[in-house]
């Protein structure tokens, strides 16, 4: 992992639950320490990386190994709607991985669901 995507992701854990409102402030300290370390170029790609990361917590991506009917997408944004009343239709973005077997897996804020094949091979080889 590169420095800045590091300094994104320790500014997003130490300023968890904190109300966006109070956001200000501590990237003024962000700000200040990368001046202290000597590294205020970074501050802009940091940024990026935070509102990059904020963004991607905000969407859950659903992965297959092949495209699904639209009935079965319905299926899963009614479950993930049902276990996720925050979550919205334009939140949730279907993605396909040919790599993958088969299975699922699902990414939502910190929840993470592998029910890949990949994972359960993995799983019976252990």
């Amino acid at each position: 992992m590169d420095k800045t995507s590091l300094y994104a992701k320790a500014f997003l854990e130490s300023t968890r639950g904190v109300p966006a409102s109070k956001l200000s402030p501590a990237l003024g300290r962000l700000k200040a320490l990368l001046k202290k370390k000597e590294e205020s170029h970074l501050y802009p790609r940091i940024l990026k990386k935070i509102i990059a990361f904020l963004e991607y917590q905000n969407t859950a991506t659903v992965t297959f190994s092949r495209p699904l009917a639209e009935s079965l997408q319905t299926q899963v944004r009614k479950k993930l709607k049902k276990n996720f009343p925050d979550i919205s239709d334009h939140d949730i973005q279907f993605e396909i991985d040919e790599k993958m077997i088969g299975g699922v897996s699902i990414a939502y804020q910190d929840f993470l669901f592998d029910g890949t094949i990949q994972t359960a091979l993995k799983k019976l080889i252990k």
